[in-house]
């Protein structure tokens, strides 16, 4: 399976995504520019104020509302992830476009807060003319206040233009928000597959492993008391499963996941002779099968094999291993589906992690129960499609 994420970043289209510093810079510069431009748009509107009006209180007042608006815009629209925004609108309102008939012309820059807050927080066609009519209203503000037309236009283009500048940085940070959240779902995502992947390792790759050291292990007890030798010569090869196993866990935490077939095969017949199981192996025209291919069929076997040993109370086992027309078969067949339950939780799982790998490959696996009692596990893997796939990919 491809992960579409790697834990330290993310992998997409085969370019090397931007490092998490990359983006926190990227983040910082929008953000930066924002509050940049929400402050230069309240300056444009207190300074001439500021410098044209004797009066202190109203100077105090301007600077204040400029203040707000800032500082409201930022808070509201700043991060990306937009709050309230029935609120924030209508406080840009009574902020903005209020203030116009007492302090004039020069507050017209002002209404941009509230014209760029509506294209932000409203996604739909009646956020352009909204806008524009929070511009038309700057403009006849500052008309009637001057008297003059020119200052009206100049007011209904300095609002547009503090909202048009608002609205672009705005949009930024939402897309920059929108990336992380993105970001961190994939992260989620592939922490959880990469969970999956282990569980599902560690029951496939250490089932067969440890069913068989369990048996030898009581093999073993029950040789000691009237055959030592033999029980020492079962002990030597116990220990050479538990080695086995100890190799399996390594391969797992390692993330490295490639079979032996051959391996495979001959571990299944030890076992099933262990359980006292009598044992039939095919292989033939396997050739050279592609390692995902040879991995994905040791498991199946390794699983299969495993339940027919706890799962059922065969008396004999038979298993196949062909290729054939371009397609790579695994049948396991015994006849024990008349015993032990098999379809208990564990069992399940497994069979469920064997379809996954199986469909990972763009085969097929099937389970099928006979009226005499015997049970048959097929696998049907087409190695053209995955030449196909290889030859894409590269």
């Amino acid at each position: 399976m491809s992960y579409p994420v790697r834990i330290r970043g993310v992998q997409t289209g085969g370019h090397a995504p931007p490092s998490g510093e990359e983006r926190r810079d990227f983040r910082t510069l929008v953000f930066g520019a924002q509050a940049v431009a929400a402050a230069a748009v309240a300056l444009l509107a207190a300074l001439p104020v500021l410098t044209g009006v004797a009066s202190w209180p109203v100077r105090l007042a301007a600077l204040v509302l400029a203040a707000v608006l800032a500082g409201g815009h930022l808070a509201w629209f700043g991060t990306g992830r937009f709050r309230r925004p029935v609120l924030a609108l209508a406080v840009s309102a009574a902020f903005g476009l209020v203030p116009l008939l007492p302090l004039g012309a020069p507050w017209s820059p002002a209404a941009g807060f509230f014209a760029g807050g509506v294209l932000l927080v409203t996604r739909s066609v009646r956020a352009v003319p909204a806008a524009l009519l929070a511009c038309v209203a700057a403009g006849l503000g500052a008309a009637l206040t001057t008297g003059s037309g020119d200052a009206g236009v100049g007011g209904a283009v300095s609002a547009a233009v503090a909202a048009l500048t608002l609205f672009g940085l705005g949009t930024a940070a939402r897309l920059v928000a929108e990336r992380e959240d993105e970001v961190r779902e994939l992260k989620r995502q592939v922490i959880a597959e990469e969970r999956k992947r282990f569980s599902r390792d560690l029951h496939d790759l250490l089932g067969l492993s440890l069913s068989a050291i369990t048996l030898k292990g009581e093999l073993v007890d029950r040789l000691v008391p009237g055959r030592p030798e033999q029980a020492k010569a079962e002990l030597a090869e116990l220990l050479v499963m538990s080695r086995r196993a100890l190799a399996d866990v390594r391969r797992i935490a390692a993330g490295y996941r490639e079979l032996s077939l051959d391996d495979e095969c001959r571990a299944a017949a030890d076992v099933l002779n262990a359980a006292g199981t009598r044992v039939t192996v095919d292989r033939s025209c396997l050739g050279d099968l592609p390692p995902r291919v040879a991995t994905a069929l040791a498991t199946v076997l390794r699983e299969g094999v495993t339940n027919v040993v706890r799962h059922s109370t065969a008396s004999w086992c038979a298993f196949s291993v062909s290729t054939v027309d371009g397609t790579a078969w695994l049948e396991i067949l015994n006849d024990g589906a008349g015993g032990v339950d098999g379809s208990g939780a564990d069992s399940g799982a497994g069979l469920r992690n064997l379809a996954d790998r199986v469909e990972d490959l763009n085969g097929t696996l099937t389970t099928e129960t006979g009226p005499d009692g015997t049970h048959r596990l097929l696998v049907a893997i087409p190695l053209g499609s995955l030449e196909g796939r290889r030859r894409r990919a590269g």
